[in-house]
């Protein structure tokens, strides 16, 4: 349950750091005293914990949030749900609606790489465009490329979000949607979002201030914005000429943009961090996900971090349990151990964030946390035994402020905002199951 801060409340009987039976007073969206048997003011609003932890909301420091609202109401055409053409088949014919489709979550072990004629094959009353996980591409059927004014022999669209977004229409409800969305992140405790979405523009931004949001929102994206990160997509089949990106990356820099780098394998991993070695680092500088990292990428990570400068990197363990069992057909078995790595980078003192990538990945970020604690897949096979992380550490990648996802963990102490995720157990009950479940409240002045 979601609730907006009052002015003047009081927990009482929560835990706090492992203390039990603590009352906490807000004023004005700050904490201001906590304590043993404070008492209710005139007037005060109260909220009782019932025993349970209460912890600073959590932050989800990578994530979609529009393209998370379009794909809960999309169609599921990859793992876990669907695994085979004909499940992919059963899913587009029972597609509610009747014009267009909308699919998510696709990867090529089901049927293959898609293309305009096995789509046609599948369906072709409809327009039809699935995504594929990774969120670089979207293939179409002949109906749809006709409907997108889109010239295309293989029904392949490459990193082309910005053009469909232009030539398709948003939904009526597509405020409506994304402020339910933002409901269903409150329910897990998460009271602030950066939307790493690196086509978010100024239009994107105008659209966020609309919106009656449960989280504070960080934004990221392309060279329109004034604040936030710079968003930069590498891609190993399409790698910038290195000159243009250190100069495109010291322009941010000037501007007083920090820089986000999307980087999914290890040569794109090297590629970005040349591009900071050679440019320099500011505060804020982050490398989104770090796939894929060995000793000797770690070891160029730290050299291009400056000791008042380190480049942070978000990751998102939650992969390791989503899509792990693929990782071991697919990614060489030297990598395995560095996949999605946690405690080598803590160990090597680069700052770590968390995030969920929702919705390429699950948007419960207690589903993430538990993965970086087990780092198990689907099947029960351990990915990077070394990197697991104690709840502690797990919990508090989600516990770090949403302008420096690398910084120490928040905590509730007085002077801290009222931004809360009130569980229904104590932390010493909680840190054994880490799910959803336990969140009972959330609270955000």
């Amino acid at each position: 349950m979601y609730s907006a801060g009052a002015d003047d409340l009081m927990i009482v009987n929560a835990e706090v750091e492992g203390v039990a039976g603590l009352n906490v007073r807000c004023r004005d969206g700050r904490v201001v005293e906590i304590g043993r048997g404070l008492a209710i003011a005139p007037g005060e609003d109260t909220l009782d914990a019932r025993g349970g932890a209460l912890l600073p909301g959590l932050n989800d420091h990578h994530i979609h949030l529009f393209s998370l609202a379009a794909a809960r109401r999309s169609v599921p055409c990859g793992p876990p749900s669907v695994t085979t053409r004909a499940q992919l088949g059963t899913a587009l014919e029972n597609a509610l609606g009747d014009d267009w489709i909308r699919g998510v979550g696709y990867h090529e072990s089901v049927a293959g790489m898609l293309d305009k004629q096995s789509l046609d094959e599948i369906r072709d009353d409809r327009p039809v465009r699935i995504q594929h996980r990774s969120g670089k591409m979207w293939f179409v059927n002949s109906l749809a490329a006709q409907r997108l004014g889109i010239e295309t022999a293989s029904g392949q669209l490459f990193r082309l979000d910005t053009l469909l977004r232009e030539r398709l229409a948003e939904d009526d409800d597509l405020i409506a949607a994304v402020e339910d969305t933002s409901r269903l992140l409150a329910s897990y405790g998460v009271t602030g979002i950066t939307d790493a979405t690196y086509t978010n523009d100024d239009t994107t931004e105008a659209l966020y201030q609309r919106l009656e949001l449960c989280q504070r929102v960080n934004l990221m994206g392309d060279d329109s914005l004034r604040t936030g990160s710079l968003k930069i997509m590498l891609d190993d089949a399409a790698l910038p000429d290195l000159d243009d990106l250190r100069e495109r990356v010291a322009r941010a820099h000037h501007r007083g943009r920090p820089v986000a780098f999307h980087c999914v394998t290890r040569t794109e991993l090297v590629f970005a961090l040349a591009a900071l070695r050679d440019a320099g680092t500011t505060p804020g500088d982050r490398i989104e996900h770090a796939a894929v990292t060995d000793g000797p990428t770690l070891r160029l990570l730290r050299q291009v971090s400056r000791d008042d400068h380190h480049v942070t990197v978000v990751t998102q363990p939650n992969f390791i349990a989503e899509r792990g069992d693929q990782y071991l057909e697919d990614v060489p078995p030297e990598d395995h151990d560095t996949l999605y790595r946690c405690r080598g980078f803590l160990d090597a003192g680069i700052p770590l964030g968390g995030g969920t990538d929702a919705p390429y990945g699950d948007p419960d970020p207690w589903a993430a946390i538990r993965a970086a604690v087990e780092r198990q897949t689907t099947r029960g096979e351990i990915l990077g035994e070394d990197e697991t992380l104690t709840p502690e550490q797990a919990l508090g990648l989600f516990l770090t402020p949403l302008d420096s996802p690398g910084g120490p963990p928040r905590r509730v102490v007085v002077g801290a905002p009222v931004d809360f995720c009130v569980l229904g157990t104590r932390w010493e009950e909680a840190r054994d199951s880490l799910g959803a479940e336990l969140v009972s409240r959330t609270v955000r002045h």
